[in-house]
């Protein structure tokens, strides 16, 4: 696992993740242009179910994989 720390909105969070969920979310950053604060937020906004976010991050990359493999 790899903490990671990161300031959303004003709010300084840190998350734990397995390796391969980083190296996901970091080639999404990298794809949409954008920071990894910035893809919290966008995922925060789409995502209506309470989890944690490490939770939250998982199902995003999962989803996102999904996406590309279904193509």
């Amino acid at each position: 696992m790899i903490k990671r720390s990161v300031v959303v909105q004003g709010h300084a969070t840190s998350v734990r993740l397995e390796p391969e969920f980083w190296e996901v979310l970091d080639d999404i950053c990298k794809k949409q242009n954008m920071s990894l604060a910035q893809l919290i937020i966008s995922i925060e906004k789409e995502q209506h179910e309470r989890q944690n976010l490490a939770s939250r991050l998982r199902v995003f990359c999962l989803k996102s994989v999904r996406k590309i493999d279904l193509r």
